[in-house]
Protein backbone atom coordinates (compact mmCIF):
# COMPACT_ATOMS: atom_id res chain seq x y z
CA UNK A 1 0.00 0.00 0.00
CA UNK A 2 2.92 2.77 0.85
CA UNK A 3 4.70 1.84 -2.34
CA UNK A 4 1.51 2.75 -4.50
CA UNK A 5 0.52 5.73 -2.36
CA UNK A 6 3.44 6.99 -0.12
CA UNK A 7 2.53 8.83 2.96
CA UNK A 8 4.56 11.60 3.90
CA UNK A 9 7.56 12.43 4.15
CA UNK A 10 8.90 10.15 1.19
CA UNK A 11 6.04 11.55 -1.22
CA UNK A 12 7.26 14.70 -1.03
CA UNK A 13 10.56 14.02 -1.92
CA UNK A 14 9.23 11.20 -5.02
CA UNK A 15 5.45 10.75 -6.65
CA UNK A 16 5.19 14.08 -5.52
CA UNK A 17 7.56 15.39 -7.91
CA UNK A 18 7.24 13.28 -10.82
CA UNK A 19 7.21 15.02 -14.52
CA UNK A 20 4.41 15.45 -15.91
CA UNK A 21 3.76 12.56 -18.13
CA UNK A 22 4.52 10.15 -15.45
CA UNK A 23 2.04 11.90 -13.77
CA UNK A 24 -0.43 11.38 -16.72
CA UNK A 25 1.35 7.60 -17.37
CA UNK A 26 -0.04 6.70 -13.52
CA UNK A 27 -3.14 7.80 -13.54
CA UNK A 28 -4.55 5.83 -16.93
CA UNK A 29 -3.01 2.82 -15.42
CA UNK A 30 -4.67 3.02 -12.48
CA UNK A 31 -7.83 4.44 -14.20
CA UNK A 32 -8.31 1.54 -16.06
CA UNK A 33 -8.27 -0.56 -13.39
CA UNK A 34 -10.73 1.69 -11.15
CA UNK A 35 -13.24 1.23 -14.58
CA UNK A 36 -13.16 -2.62 -14.51
CA UNK A 37 -13.73 -2.46 -10.31
CA UNK A 38 -16.72 -0.41 -11.02
CA UNK A 39 -18.14 -2.27 -13.80
CA UNK A 40 -19.10 -5.30 -11.64
CA UNK A 41 -21.40 -3.03 -9.59
CA UNK A 42 -24.98 -2.70 -10.48
CA UNK A 43 -24.91 1.17 -9.94
CA UNK A 44 -22.43 2.19 -12.68
CA UNK A 45 -23.40 -0.76 -14.95
CA UNK A 46 -26.91 0.12 -15.27
CA UNK A 47 -26.37 3.57 -16.03
CA UNK A 48 -23.08 3.26 -18.33
CA UNK A 49 -25.05 0.72 -20.53
CA UNK A 50 -27.82 3.27 -21.08
CA UNK A 51 -24.55 5.47 -22.28
CA UNK A 52 -23.79 3.03 -24.76
CA UNK A 53 -20.40 2.31 -23.01
CA UNK A 54 -18.32 -0.61 -21.95
CA UNK A 55 -15.19 -1.03 -19.65
CA UNK A 56 -12.83 -1.12 -22.63
CA UNK A 57 -13.95 1.98 -23.56
CA UNK A 58 -12.54 3.82 -21.23
CA UNK A 59 -8.27 3.70 -22.23
CA UNK A 60 -7.41 7.36 -21.11
CA UNK A 61 -8.10 10.54 -19.10
CA UNK A 62 -9.38 11.62 -22.56
CA UNK A 63 -12.10 9.17 -22.74
CA UNK A 64 -13.25 9.40 -19.42
CA UNK A 65 -15.71 11.82 -21.03
CA UNK A 66 -17.51 8.61 -22.69
CA UNK A 67 -18.75 8.16 -19.28
CA UNK A 68 -21.99 9.45 -17.72
CA UNK A 69 -21.23 11.85 -14.43
CA UNK A 70 -23.75 11.25 -11.74
CA UNK A 71 -24.39 13.76 -8.79
CA UNK A 72 -25.80 12.82 -4.88
CA UNK A 73 -29.30 12.40 -6.51
CA UNK A 74 -28.29 9.90 -7.93
CA UNK A 75 -27.00 7.98 -4.97
CA UNK A 76 -30.50 8.58 -3.31
CA UNK A 77 -32.30 7.46 -5.51
CA UNK A 78 -29.92 4.07 -5.65
CA UNK A 79 -30.87 4.54 -1.89
CA UNK A 80 -34.35 4.75 -2.23
CA UNK A 81 -34.80 1.74 -5.19
CA UNK A 82 -32.33 -0.50 -2.93
CA UNK A 83 -32.61 0.30 0.81
CA UNK A 84 -31.34 0.57 2.91
CA UNK A 85 -27.74 1.23 0.91
CA UNK A 86 -28.35 1.09 -2.45
CA UNK A 87 -26.38 -0.88 -4.99
CA UNK A 88 -23.67 1.55 -5.48
CA UNK A 89 -21.43 -0.62 -3.06
CA UNK A 90 -18.48 -2.59 -4.60
CA UNK A 91 -18.71 -4.97 -1.50
CA UNK A 92 -21.75 -6.95 -0.17
CA UNK A 93 -21.95 -5.32 3.58
CA UNK A 94 -23.38 -8.27 5.04
CA UNK A 95 -20.94 -11.04 3.49
CA UNK A 96 -18.59 -10.82 6.16
CA UNK A 97 -15.50 -11.20 3.36
CA UNK A 98 -13.74 -8.07 4.41
CA UNK A 99 -13.98 -5.62 7.86
CA UNK A 100 -16.00 -3.19 6.58
CA UNK A 101 -16.82 0.70 8.66
CA UNK A 102 -20.05 2.61 7.55
CA UNK A 103 -20.14 6.22 7.76
CA UNK A 104 -22.79 8.88 6.14
CA UNK A 105 -22.52 12.32 4.60
CA UNK A 106 -23.01 15.66 7.12
CA UNK A 107 -26.53 15.86 5.33
CA UNK A 108 -26.59 19.50 4.89
CA UNK A 109 -27.51 18.99 1.50
CA UNK A 110 -30.06 16.42 2.10
CA UNK A 111 -30.75 13.26 3.64
CA UNK A 112 -27.68 11.64 4.80
CA UNK A 113 -26.14 8.88 2.49
CA UNK A 114 -24.38 5.86 3.75
CA UNK A 115 -20.95 4.78 2.39
CA UNK A 116 -18.38 1.51 3.47
CA UNK A 117 -15.18 1.66 3.71
CA UNK A 118 -12.53 -1.33 3.57
CA UNK A 119 -9.51 -1.38 5.49
CA UNK A 120 -7.87 -0.41 2.31
CA UNK A 121 -10.36 2.52 1.74
CA UNK A 122 -9.12 4.13 5.15
CA UNK A 123 -5.65 3.47 4.97
CA UNK A 124 -5.42 4.94 1.67
CA UNK A 125 -7.27 7.99 2.68
CA UNK A 126 -5.94 8.69 5.68
CA UNK A 127 -1.88 9.02 4.14
CA UNK A 128 -3.66 11.46 1.54
CA UNK A 129 -5.08 13.66 4.45
CA UNK A 130 -2.01 13.04 6.60
CA UNK A 131 -0.02 14.02 3.49
CA UNK A 132 -2.07 17.79 3.37
CA UNK A 133 -1.33 18.22 7.14
CA UNK A 134 2.23 17.69 6.57
CA UNK A 135 2.44 19.82 3.85
CA UNK A 136 1.43 22.16 5.98
CA UNK A 137 3.94 21.88 8.58
CA UNK A 138 2.42 19.35 11.22
CA UNK A 139 5.43 16.94 12.62
CA UNK A 140 5.14 13.88 15.10
CA UNK A 141 4.30 14.96 18.97
CA UNK A 142 2.19 18.00 17.50
CA UNK A 143 -0.81 18.72 19.62
CA UNK A 144 -3.98 18.99 17.12
CA UNK A 145 -7.21 19.96 18.72
CA UNK A 146 -9.86 18.29 15.86
CA UNK A 147 -13.24 20.28 15.76
CA UNK A 148 -14.97 18.05 13.73
CA UNK A 149 -17.86 16.52 15.46
CA UNK A 150 -17.11 12.75 15.97
CA UNK A 151 -20.76 11.16 15.03
CA UNK A 152 -21.80 9.27 12.08
CA UNK A 153 -19.64 11.21 9.89
CA UNK A 154 -16.50 10.58 8.46
CA UNK A 155 -14.82 13.61 8.81
CA UNK A 156 -13.45 13.87 12.26
CA UNK A 157 -12.72 10.13 12.31
CA UNK A 158 -10.68 10.69 8.94
CA UNK A 159 -8.62 13.64 10.60
CA UNK A 160 -7.77 11.58 13.75
CA UNK A 161 -6.74 8.78 11.83
CA UNK A 162 -4.90 10.92 9.55
CA UNK A 163 -3.10 12.68 12.91
CA UNK A 164 -2.79 9.71 14.62
CA UNK A 165 -1.40 6.72 12.46
CA UNK A 166 0.36 8.39 9.42
CA UNK A 167 1.66 11.40 11.13
CA UNK A 168 2.79 10.77 14.75
CA UNK A 169 0.37 13.79 16.21
CA UNK A 170 -1.82 13.82 19.21
CA UNK A 171 -5.49 14.16 18.51
CA UNK A 172 -6.95 16.25 21.12
CA UNK A 173 -10.79 14.95 20.42
CA UNK A 174 -13.17 17.96 21.88
CA UNK A 175 -15.19 18.01 18.46
CA UNK A 176 -17.15 21.79 18.45
CA UNK A 177 -19.28 23.57 20.65
CA UNK A 178 -22.46 20.56 20.45
CA UNK A 179 -19.80 18.58 22.07
CA UNK A 180 -17.51 20.67 23.88
CA UNK A 181 -18.64 24.14 24.72
CA UNK A 182 -15.92 26.30 22.60
CA UNK A 183 -15.17 28.54 25.81
CA UNK A 184 -13.81 24.93 27.75
CA UNK A 185 -12.29 23.41 24.38
CA UNK A 186 -9.96 26.72 24.55
CA UNK A 187 -9.38 26.42 27.99
CA UNK A 188 -8.02 22.87 26.99
CA UNK A 189 -6.31 24.33 24.24
CA UNK A 190 -4.48 26.76 26.65
CA UNK A 191 -3.58 24.43 28.98
CA UNK A 192 -2.24 21.66 27.01
CA UNK A 193 -0.17 23.97 24.69
CA UNK A 194 -2.44 23.31 21.60
CA UNK A 195 -0.29 24.52 18.52
CA UNK A 196 -2.69 23.44 15.94
CA UNK A 197 -6.75 23.37 15.52
CA UNK A 198 -8.52 22.23 12.41
CA UNK A 199 -12.02 22.29 11.52
CA UNK A 200 -14.37 24.23 9.58
CA UNK A 201 -13.37 28.29 8.47
CA UNK A 202 -16.42 29.03 10.16
CA UNK A 203 -16.15 27.54 13.76
CA UNK A 204 -12.65 28.57 13.77
CA UNK A 205 -13.30 32.11 13.21
CA UNK A 206 -15.92 31.46 16.23
CA UNK A 207 -12.82 30.36 18.33
CA UNK A 208 -10.53 33.53 17.51
CA UNK A 209 -13.32 35.56 18.59
CA UNK A 210 -14.21 33.86 21.56
CA UNK A 211 -10.51 33.64 22.45
CA UNK A 212 -10.14 37.29 22.18
CA UNK A 213 -12.80 38.12 24.79
CA UNK A 214 -11.35 35.26 27.22
CA UNK A 215 -8.14 36.72 26.64
CA UNK A 216 -6.59 33.50 26.07
CA UNK A 217 -3.71 33.13 23.48
CA UNK A 218 -2.33 30.32 22.22
CA UNK A 219 0.90 29.35 20.55
CA UNK A 220 -0.47 27.79 17.36
CA UNK A 221 2.24 27.01 14.79
CA UNK A 222 -1.00 26.69 11.80
CA UNK A 223 -4.17 26.15 11.26
CA UNK A 224 -5.92 23.77 8.95
CA UNK A 225 -9.04 24.79 7.55
CA UNK A 226 -11.80 23.40 5.08
CA UNK A 227 -11.84 26.44 3.06
CA UNK A 228 -11.69 30.39 3.44
CA UNK A 229 -8.25 30.08 4.86
CA UNK A 230 -7.49 33.79 4.08
CA UNK A 231 -10.46 35.12 6.61
CA UNK A 232 -9.42 32.38 9.23
CA UNK A 233 -5.37 33.97 9.48
CA UNK A 234 -7.23 36.99 9.88
CA UNK A 235 -9.14 36.18 12.47
CA UNK A 236 -5.99 34.22 14.15
CA UNK A 237 -2.95 35.73 12.91
CA UNK A 238 -1.26 32.62 12.56
CA UNK A 239 -0.60 30.31 9.48
CA UNK A 240 -3.62 28.85 7.71
CA UNK A 241 -3.96 26.23 5.23
CA UNK A 242 -6.94 24.86 3.30
CA UNK A 243 -7.73 21.25 2.85
CA UNK A 244 -10.18 19.65 0.50
CA UNK A 245 -12.04 16.44 0.14
CA UNK A 246 -15.34 15.11 1.27
CA UNK A 247 -16.37 12.55 3.40
CA UNK A 248 -16.64 9.48 0.73
CA UNK A 249 -13.04 9.96 -0.61
CA UNK A 250 -11.02 11.79 2.29
CA UNK A 251 -8.37 14.51 0.71
CA UNK A 252 -8.27 15.31 -3.00
CA UNK A 253 -6.15 19.06 -2.71
CA UNK A 254 -3.90 20.68 -0.49
CA UNK A 255 -3.23 24.47 -0.55
CA UNK A 256 0.32 24.90 -1.37
CA UNK A 257 2.52 26.78 1.37
CA UNK A 258 4.85 28.00 -1.56
CA UNK A 259 2.66 28.81 -4.62
CA UNK A 260 -0.74 29.23 -3.81
CA UNK A 261 -3.34 26.95 -4.99
CA UNK A 262 -4.23 23.99 -3.53
CA UNK A 263 -2.61 20.72 -5.10
CA UNK A 264 -4.74 17.63 -6.38
CA UNK A 265 -3.33 14.35 -5.15
CA UNK A 266 -3.30 13.09 -8.97
CA UNK A 267 -1.62 9.75 -8.30
CA UNK A 268 -4.94 9.11 -6.31
CA UNK A 269 -7.36 10.99 -7.95
CA UNK A 270 -8.64 12.29 -11.56
CA UNK A 271 -10.17 16.01 -11.56
CA UNK A 272 -12.20 17.17 -14.01
CA UNK A 273 -14.74 20.60 -14.30
CA UNK A 274 -17.73 21.16 -16.33
CA UNK A 275 -20.54 23.70 -16.72
CA UNK A 276 -23.32 22.78 -14.28
CA UNK A 277 -26.04 23.47 -16.86
CA UNK A 278 -24.56 22.03 -19.96
CA UNK A 279 -22.31 19.56 -18.16
CA UNK A 280 -19.67 20.28 -21.01
CA UNK A 281 -16.24 20.60 -19.71
CA UNK A 282 -15.01 24.01 -19.14
CA UNK A 283 -11.44 25.57 -20.45
CA UNK A 284 -8.84 26.08 -17.95
CA UNK A 285 -9.38 28.75 -15.53
CA UNK A 286 -13.14 29.02 -15.93
CA UNK A 287 -15.36 28.14 -13.27
CA UNK A 288 -17.42 24.77 -13.19
CA UNK A 289 -18.31 22.17 -11.00
CA UNK A 290 -15.96 19.63 -9.45
CA UNK A 291 -15.95 16.05 -11.07
CA UNK A 292 -13.72 13.71 -9.40
CA UNK A 293 -12.88 9.99 -10.18
CA UNK A 294 -10.99 8.28 -7.86
CA UNK A 295 -8.18 5.92 -8.29
CA UNK A 296 -7.61 4.01 -5.02
CA UNK A 297 -11.26 3.17 -4.08
CA UNK A 298 -12.49 -0.21 -3.12
CA UNK A 299 -15.77 -0.46 -1.24
CA UNK A 300 -17.35 2.00 -3.22
CA UNK A 301 -15.95 2.71 -6.48
CA UNK A 302 -16.11 6.46 -7.54
CA UNK A 303 -16.04 7.33 -11.47
CA UNK A 304 -16.96 10.42 -12.29
CA UNK A 305 -18.75 12.21 -9.55
CA UNK A 306 -19.96 15.62 -10.05
CA UNK A 307 -20.16 17.11 -6.42
CA UNK A 308 -21.66 20.44 -7.12
CA UNK A 309 -18.42 21.79 -5.39
CA UNK A 310 -17.18 25.03 -8.02
CA UNK A 311 -13.90 26.06 -8.39
CA UNK A 312 -11.15 26.28 -11.22
CA UNK A 313 -8.16 24.23 -12.64
CA UNK A 314 -5.16 26.53 -13.19
CA UNK A 315 -3.47 25.55 -16.40
CA UNK A 316 -0.69 22.83 -16.13
CA UNK A 317 2.87 23.90 -15.04
CA UNK A 318 5.75 23.58 -12.27
CA UNK A 319 4.83 24.93 -9.40
CA UNK A 320 7.57 26.93 -7.12
CA UNK A 321 7.51 24.10 -5.05
CA UNK A 322 8.90 21.13 -7.97
CA UNK A 323 5.67 19.80 -8.33
CA UNK A 324 3.60 19.45 -11.69
CA UNK A 325 0.30 17.81 -9.83
CA UNK A 326 -2.28 20.06 -11.38
CA UNK A 327 -3.86 22.66 -9.22
CA UNK A 328 -6.98 24.31 -8.65
CA UNK A 329 -8.60 27.32 -6.84
CA UNK A 330 -10.29 26.94 -3.30
CA UNK A 331 -14.10 26.17 -3.64
CA UNK A 332 -15.85 29.50 -4.32
CA UNK A 333 -19.45 27.99 -3.78
CA UNK A 334 -21.89 24.95 -4.25
CA UNK A 335 -24.02 24.87 -7.94
CA UNK A 336 -26.98 22.91 -5.73
CA UNK A 337 -27.26 26.32 -3.79
CA UNK A 338 -27.10 28.52 -6.34
CA UNK A 339 -29.96 31.05 -6.68
CA UNK A 340 -30.90 32.20 -9.87
CA UNK A 341 -32.42 35.84 -9.76
CA UNK A 342 -33.54 37.56 -12.75
CA UNK A 343 -31.41 34.91 -15.04
CA UNK A 344 -28.40 36.51 -12.68
CA UNK A 345 -26.36 32.76 -10.68
CA UNK A 346 -26.15 34.06 -6.52
CA UNK A 347 -24.18 32.15 -4.05
CA UNK A 348 -25.36 32.62 -0.14
CA UNK A 349 -21.52 32.67 0.01
CA UNK A 350 -21.00 34.94 -2.36
CA UNK A 351 -22.94 37.37 -0.56
CA UNK A 352 -21.35 36.60 2.79
CA UNK A 353 -17.59 37.72 0.97
CA UNK A 354 -18.45 40.75 0.16
CA UNK A 355 -20.20 41.56 3.24
CA UNK A 356 -17.28 40.29 5.46
CA UNK A 357 -15.36 43.12 4.05
CA UNK A 358 -17.00 45.47 5.83
CA UNK A 359 -16.14 46.16 9.21
CA UNK A 360 -19.66 47.70 10.18
CA UNK A 361 -20.98 43.89 10.46
CA UNK A 362 -19.69 41.45 12.58
CA UNK A 363 -19.33 39.56 9.39
CA UNK A 364 -22.27 36.77 10.28
CA UNK A 365 -24.96 36.16 7.64
CA UNK A 366 -27.31 34.35 6.60
CA UNK A 367 -29.34 34.11 3.88
CA UNK A 368 -33.38 33.32 2.65
CA UNK A 369 -35.16 32.43 -0.39
CA UNK A 370 -38.40 33.55 -0.69
CA UNK A 371 -41.37 33.44 -3.61
CA UNK A 372 -43.01 36.98 -4.10
CA UNK A 373 -45.83 37.07 -6.20
CA UNK A 374 -44.11 35.81 -9.82
CA UNK A 375 -40.55 36.35 -8.89
CA UNK A 376 -38.25 35.25 -6.22
CA UNK A 377 -36.49 37.37 -4.12
CA UNK A 378 -33.37 37.16 -1.81
CA UNK A 379 -32.48 38.83 1.80
CA UNK A 380 -29.56 38.55 3.34
CA UNK A 381 -29.74 39.16 7.51
CA UNK A 382 -26.52 40.33 8.35
CA UNK A 383 -25.26 41.08 11.39
CA UNK A 384 -24.17 44.61 12.76
CA UNK A 385 -21.39 45.41 15.30
CA UNK A 386 -21.47 46.52 18.36
CA UNK A 387 -22.21 50.58 19.02
CA UNK A 388 -22.96 50.93 15.08
CA UNK A 389 -25.61 53.53 14.75
CA UNK A 390 -27.74 54.92 11.38
CA UNK A 391 -28.57 51.23 10.47
CA UNK A 392 -31.02 52.63 8.15
CA UNK A 393 -28.31 54.12 6.02
CA UNK A 394 -26.19 51.30 6.61
CA UNK A 395 -28.69 49.18 4.97
CA UNK A 396 -29.12 50.98 1.71
CA UNK A 397 -25.61 51.05 1.15
CA UNK A 398 -25.43 47.41 1.48
CA UNK A 399 -27.92 46.81 -0.76
CA UNK A 400 -26.54 49.05 -3.35
CA UNK A 401 -22.92 47.51 -3.06
CA UNK A 402 -24.17 44.26 -3.62
CA UNK A 403 -26.34 45.05 -6.54
CA UNK A 404 -23.35 46.70 -8.14
CA UNK A 405 -21.31 43.71 -7.50
CA UNK A 406 -24.07 41.07 -8.41
CA UNK A 407 -25.90 42.73 -10.54
CA UNK A 408 -28.97 41.98 -9.11
CA UNK A 409 -30.69 43.19 -6.36
CA UNK A 410 -30.68 41.57 -3.19
CA UNK A 411 -32.41 42.78 0.23
CA UNK A 412 -30.17 43.75 3.77
CA UNK A 413 -31.93 42.94 6.87
CA UNK A 414 -29.39 44.70 9.64
CA UNK A 415 -30.31 42.21 13.07
CA UNK A 416 -28.31 42.37 16.45
CA UNK A 417 -24.52 40.84 17.52
CA UNK A 418 -25.40 37.21 17.63
CA UNK A 419 -29.28 36.99 16.89
CA UNK A 420 -27.82 34.50 13.99
CA UNK A 421 -26.57 32.15 15.61
CA UNK A 422 -30.01 30.15 16.08
CA UNK A 423 -30.15 30.21 12.40
CA UNK A 424 -26.42 29.42 11.59
CA UNK A 425 -25.63 27.42 13.91
CA UNK A 426 -22.50 28.67 15.10
CA UNK A 427 -20.68 27.77 17.95
CA UNK A 428 -22.73 24.74 18.10
CA UNK A 429 -22.68 22.83 14.63
CA UNK A 430 -18.77 22.48 13.05
CA UNK A 431 -20.52 23.98 9.86
CA UNK A 432 -22.99 27.18 9.80
CA UNK A 433 -25.75 26.86 7.71
CA UNK A 434 -26.27 29.82 5.82
CA UNK A 435 -28.56 29.55 3.04
CA UNK A 436 -32.43 28.93 4.10
CA UNK A 437 -34.89 28.22 0.79
CA UNK A 438 -38.34 28.80 1.83
CA UNK A 439 -39.31 28.53 -1.41
CA UNK A 440 -39.41 24.36 -1.18
CA UNK A 441 -42.40 25.34 1.93
CA UNK A 442 -44.51 27.69 0.46
CA UNK A 443 -44.75 26.53 -3.34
Amino acid sequence: MIQEYPPAPGFFQGAFKLPLNEIIELQEKRLRSAVEWAWKTPFYQRAWKAAGVEPGDVRTIEDLKKIPTYTVDDIRKSVDAYPPFGDYVGLDPRAGDVPLRIHSSGGTTGEPRPTFYTPWDREVGSILRARSYYFHGLRPGDMVMNTLLYSTHNGAYSVHEALWLWLGCIPVTTSAGIVTRTRRALEIAEKWDVNCIIGFPEYLIHMAEEAKEMGVKLNLKVLDSFGKSGEVREAWGSPVYDTYGMHEIQTISSECPYGGGLHIWEDAYVVELVDPDSNLPVKDGEEGSLVVTALYKDAYPIIRYDTKDLTRLWPRGQCVCGSWMRKMDPIIGRADTMIKLRGINIWAEGCGTILASDSRLTGEYYCVVERVGDHDEMTVQAEYSARVTHLDDIQRELEEVLRAKLTVRIGVQLVPPGSLASLTGLGVLPKARRLEDRRKTTS
